[in-house]
């Protein structure tokens, strides 16, 4: 356990006493820091239960003051608080520094956590007779997580309109970032773009080609933005999706790339190939059953390396983990597509997330998907800023040559524009999509 001498450093007294008075004083000083500041921010156990009584009166939207208070608090007899709430009141707080000094507690107690979290970690591995780096690593990102969102909340939710406005039109990196398009002329013309923070969801049955589509996605991102991609490929191995990117680029079937790819044809590619796939900023990561606080870890990381980040595939969503495994299934699942849309927002950055769908469609005469069979979870729906379902009719009738090579793209859901159909040509055996 650490020694209070250590903490003495990370705690203001002077502050906590400072927030109290100025809330005592100037009740309407708490719509400044209330998005931010709670109970557990101060640091002695007095302030804690002025504060508690003060939150109970402003929960009730009851006007209050030193009596007030006292009147609700004198049944903490072991200290006399009328006497102290007198002595913090004659600080005579200024309402228009509440915030400075709510960040100040706020911080110190985030430092604190810190400090104790690592005081764990180093004791338990002191202490523990077999080390299991895995778990131990999880801990710390698990934690390290938790302390992250702490900090967020001291950014307000709100931004006056006019900030929007400069931010939106005149800063032209913000401009050039914010949106993505999916490179498909007759699919970009019903969504448009793709906004930084939108979580959009790619379903299909089997044998579809979600994740050749996504990564076409992937390769238009890199390659006329020239953003960084990430593609968390929790099915398919990173040669796999290698070969996948090679016979898109080369426009060759993927057996014959895989059969005959060798150091000599490597040396006789077109200088043009070989340019585009070392210029492609494309990180695969074939982690398996990643959970959410191991993916924000590694955009943030990229983000750091890179300096931004243009999008974040994940193939796919029902291989994903949750943080909180002891739930059942559905409700894990609606877990990690509200944190992904929760990541989207925080990093700014588009989320694709491929999805299963369930078998009920192919009791159906026409197996088109629907919302509804979105596998697992109708929380997917609702999270979700776009849902576009990949349809290929020959799946089911291969002899109709009239479908051959042709895959219906259906917009089913679009929080910000139209829904709609378009076809593309889908050449399997080359995983590339392009117009119809």
């Amino acid at each position: 356990m650490l020694k209070n001498s250590i903490l003495k450093n990370f705690y203001s007294t002077h502050s906590e006493q400072y927030i109290l008075a100025s809330l005592i004083l100037y009740n309407n000083s708490w719509n400044d820091i209330y998005y931010f500041l709670n109970i557990d921010n101060f640091f002695f156990k007095n302030h804690q239960i002025i504060f508690s009584i003060i939150l109970e009166f402003l929960n009730l939207n009851i006007d209050f003051d030193i009596y007030s208070i006292y009147n609700r608090i004198k049944i903490y007899s072991n200290f006399n608080f009328l006497n102290y709430l007198n002595y913090i009141l004659q600080k005579t707080p200024n309402p228009y520094n509440i915030v400075y000094y709510a960040r100040i507690i706020h911080n110190m107690y985030l430092l604190r956590k810190i400090l104790l979290f690592s005081n764990n970690i180093v004791n338990n591995i002191l202490k523990s007779e077999k080390l299991n780096i895995n778990e131990i690593l999880f801990n710390i990102e698990l934690n390290m997580f938790d302390i992250v969102k702490d900090y967020l909340k001291e950014k307000s939710d709100s931004c006056l309109l006019s900030n929007i406005f400069n931010k939106y039109f005149l800063n032209k990196n913000f401009f050039k970032n914010f949106f993505i398009s999916t490179g498909f002329k007759d699919l970009d013309n019903i969504i448009k773009k793709i906004n930084g923070g939108d979580l959009l969801i790619i379903a299909g049955r089997p044998s579809m080609g979600k994740t050749s589509f996504s990564l076409n996605i992937a390769r238009h991102v890199s390659d006329i933005y020239g953003l960084p991609v990430i593609i968390f490929s929790m099915e398919m191995s990173s040669n796999q999706i290698l070969l996948k990117f090679l016979s898109c680029i080369l426009n060759e079937d993927q057996d014959f790339i895989n059969k005959t790819l060798n150091s000599e044809i490597l040396n006789n590619f077109n200088k043009n190939y070989l340019k585009l796939i070392y210029s492609l900023k494309i990180f695969i990561d074939e982690t398996v059953n990643l959970n959410i606080i191991q993916i924000y870890t590694k955009c943030k990381f990229l983000i750091k390396e890179h300096g931004s980040l243009g999008l974040i595939i994940i193939d796919y969503l029902q291989l994903m983990s949750s943080t909180n495994p002891n739930q059942n299934r559905v409700l894990e699942i609606s877990e990690i597509s509200r944190s992904l849309k929760c990541l989207a927002k925080e990093l700014n950055v588009p989320i694709i997330a491929i999805s299963q769908l369930n078998r009920n469609l192919e009791s159906r005469t026409n197996k088109r998907p629907l919302i509804s069979d979105l596998r697992e979870s109708g929380s997917i729906e609702q999270d979700a800023d776009i849902v576009l379902f990949i349809y290929r009719d020959e799946i089911y009738d291969s002899k109709n040559i009239l479908n051959k090579n042709i895959a219906e793209i259906i917009v089913s859901k679009h929080r910000n524009g139209p829904i709609g159909t378009t076809n593309l040509y889908f050449f399997d055996n080359k995983s590339k999509f392009s117009d119809f």
